[in-house]
């Protein structure tokens, strides 16, 4: 065990590599791709309705971490933030959430190599990575920090957004040929951690300005230094100002002590020198004042130097350098089916060489236990859920509410469609209904009150699916009951998409059924809000079938949303 800062014993974090598959919220992890003094990241499963599955990379924080309130504060302002930055060079942030005591990013997962891995794979191989695969890198990543930097809010203010910590392992380079900026909106929060996890900053101060090694205020020509500093040592395989300690490489930061890049790599061309340490200058005003100039004087070289440096390029040197096993090692990512057939537990799903892994040993009691109390998306504190150990209705319902918090995550999308799926269900009721897009019922208003289980399909008809006077409520019956409201929850997003913190995101609901199918209580996140008082509606307006147990279900569903502002 280790102890935090902020006190409390926590278990040691898993070594990189493979990790037994387990729920993490709405998602699986599946394999541990690496940790700092800040987070952990994992290969992860997001699973939905139909089979779908996708590929996401968990950026969990450390849980002595996720009990700091200040630095938990930053994190969450930053992520919503970053998840708002739309651009083919910025990675895209899809979640923000909570799950087993600590906070969390979900990301898009690129199959490919950090840059500081390609250059480092290139110096141990005493060779440097070609001009036209290193320019093209760089000038990607310009553009991506330049529509950041550009960035504003709805009305138009500009929000001055500044990465402060580019460097080559915060760009990412796809077996596709695509150039990825990572971490955006994070480095701030991370800056936070240095009193509180020894040797965070450690390694870091080698990319940084001089204006911010002093802690002075900051500005995106900072960022341009650092991306100086990338290309100085793309083209060169040597970090400008690489010293012993971290004090002289603090000392040669601040009076910007470095050697000229044709110092050290004499077959340099000038041009390429002029532009890296224009960018490396030690005062802002003479640096360049926007990433997109630099990325100009970027491709003027390329077209006038080589006949192809696109992403078609960029993809076959990638695949090349690599190899055919590491290529295949990062875009032939198993299935969850796949993984559990071979032999690998996972939970919930058949395992021929372990039965403890099937689905209904699953539904027994090896259900997460953060998912049977009903934790919400967001926030550290999770939800109470009624139980009486002494029933199995209780049981039950806690099972229920661990499977709907589990298929809800990306069921109600705001101008997109979810397919049906083919569920079990627990109870024995027949539920089957023919696959098809769930739409919005035009007339279904917040107030709407539909039979238990009517399904709108995307031929428009109205499937009625039958089910006994009382039953227990299971995952089928309750989803049917919540798709048919999409149209009303639709309205709540964009109508009041102002309330919301990002473009995408997720809000959490928790609500009772009572024994009779009616919901006695809905407490929606943002509660106080247009948003929050408008999903309270449409979730009272909810109808189920009446209960067998005769007792009240507690329930916590997130209903992912994505608006246009």
């Amino acid at each position: 065990m280790t102890t935090g800062s902020s006190g409390g014993d926590f278990p040691p974090r898993e070594p990189v590599g493979q990790v037994a598959v387990r729920p993490f919220g709405a998602y699986f992890l599946v394999r541990k791709l690496a940790e700092g003094g800040m987070a952990e990241i994992f290969l992860a499963k997001q699973m939905g309705v139909e089979g779908f599955e996708r590929n996401v990379v968990i950026k969990r924080m450390l849980q002595h971490l996720s009990n700091v309130p200040d630095f938990v504060s930053m994190f969450l302002d930053e992520a919503r933030l970053a998840s708002r930055l739309a651009h083919p060079n910025i990675v895209q942030i899809n979640d923000l959430g909570f799950a087993d005591g600590c906070y969390f990013i979900s990301m898009e997962y690129l199959p490919g190599e950090d840059f500081s891995t390609v250059l480092r794979t290139s110096a141990r191989r005493r060779e440097y990575v070609p001009y036209h695969v290193s320019l093209r890198v760089i000038a990607e990543a310009a553009r991506g920090l330049h529509y950041a930097h550009e960035f504003t809010d709805a009305k138009g203010k500009p929000l001055n957004i500044v990465h402060r910590d580019i460097s080559p392992s915060n760009i990412f380079v796809s077996y596709t040929g695509q150039v990825k900026v990572l971490d955006f909106g994070i480095a701030k929060a991370e800056s936070r951690v240095t009193n509180t996890t020894a040797g965070v900053v450690k390694g870091k101060y080698m990319y940084m300005s001089p204006e911010q090694a002093s802690s002075g205020a900051v500005d995106r020509r900072a960022d341009i230094f650092s991306l100086g500093v990338s290309m100085y040592e793309a083209l060169t395989n040597t970090r400008p100002f690489a010293r012993d300690s971290d004090l002289a490489i603090l000392n040669a930061v601040l009076r910007c002590d470095f050697k000229v890049p044709r110092a050290v790599r004499p077959d340099l061309p000038v041009e390429l020198e002029q532009i890296a340490l224009k960018a490396m200058s030690h005062h802002p005003e003479d640096r360049y004042q926007t990433a997109e100039e630099m990325a100009a004087d970027l491709e003027r070289f390329l077209a006038a130097t080589t006949s192809g440096s696109g992403g078609a390029t960029l993809s076959s040197f990638m695949a090349s350098f690599f190899g055919p096993e590491r290529l295949a090692s990062k875009t032939r990512i198993e299935s969850l089916n796949e993984l559990a057939a071979k032999g690998v537990d996972v939970p919930g799903f058949s395992n021929p060489l372990s039965p403890k892994t099937d689905p209904d040993h699953t539904q027994a009691g090896v259900v997460p236990q953060s998912l049977k109390q009903g934790t919400p998306a967001l926030g550290p504190k999770p939800l109470p859920g009624r139980q009486d150990s002494k029933g199995r209705g209780a049981v039950l319902m806690a099972i229920v509410a661990a499977l709907v918090a589990a298929a809800m995550a990306g069921a109600f999308w705001v101008g997109g469609l979810v397919r049906n799926n083919e569920l079990q269900d627990a109870g024995g009721v027949n539920t089957s209904f023919d696959s098809g897009a769930v739409v919005a019922t035009p007339d279904a208003g917040p107030e709407a009150a539909v039979d238990a289980g009517a399904i709108a399909t995307d031929a428009g008809k109205r499937v009625e699916v039958p089910v006994p006077a009382c039953v227990t409520l299971t995952e089928r019956i309750i989803l049917g009951v919540a798709r048919n409201h999409f149209g009303a929850v639709q309205r709540c997003f964009q109508d009041n998409k102002d309330d919301l913190p990002a473009n995408a995101g997720q809000l959490s609901v928790e609500f009772t059924i009572a024994p009779n199918g009616r919901v006695s209580r809905a407490k929606p996140e943002l509660g106080n809000t247009g948003v929050g008082k408008c999903m309270e509606r449409v979730v009272k307006g909810m109808v189920f079938p009446c209960q067998k147990e005769k007792q009240p279900a507690v329930l916590t569903l997130p209903f992912q949303y994505e608006v246009k502002r």
